[in-house]
């Protein structure tokens, strides 16, 4: 009978130890992430002001200038090279926001939204199949899995992996 008791005890001890490293894991992940989206809220705040004050420069730059027609060509290549400047540092700004709010977002929610659109070319797939229109479901199955693969690196590329599940 003591035998018993002494392994049972043992048991307990054990399962009550992994419990314990189990819920210290999940804090420790739960912190990660909580962390990741107060990061995430300060660079979209950094990227917003950013984006804020080259909208206002630009403004003024709009006002003070004269009508185009009566600017010189050089002078016309060299507003439209500033422009197309200016568009491709907002369209990094505007990038920069958008994979912060994925990151907000969270892995739960992004993955949602990615089986929610997979899901719409599976039946397309399937209709295509039921059709027999081999070509077209092939290139369907072709997109699902380019999606799928664009999925997972940008899940990589956000740090969200290590914020799934681990069972």
């Amino acid at each position: 009978m003591k035998r018993y008791l002494i392994a049972t005890v043992v048991v307990l001890a054990v399962a009550w130890v992994a419990f314990g490293q189990e819920q210290s894991e999940r804090a420790q992940r739960w912190a990660r992430y909580r962390e990741a989206q107060t990061k995430a809220i300060a660079a979209i705040q950094e990227q917003a002001g950013k984006l804020k004050t080259a909208f206002e420069e630009s403004a003024k730059r709009m006002a003070s200038f004269r009508n185009w027609q009566d600017l010189s060509e050089e002078e016309r290549a060299k507003l439209r090279e500033e422009w197309t400047k200016r568009r491709e540092e907002w369209g990094k700004m505007l990038e920069e926001i958008e994979q912060q709010v994925a990151k907000l977002k969270g892995r739960r929610r992004l993955t949602a939204e990615h089986e929610e659109s997979i899901n719409e070319l599976k039946k397309i797939q399937e209709l295509a199949e039921k059709e027999d229109a081999d070509e077209t479901a092939k290139h369907v199955e072709e997109l699902i899995a380019e999606r799928q693969e664009e999925f997972e690196e940008t899940l990589k590329k956000l740090g969200l992996e290590q914020f799934g599940r681990t069972r």
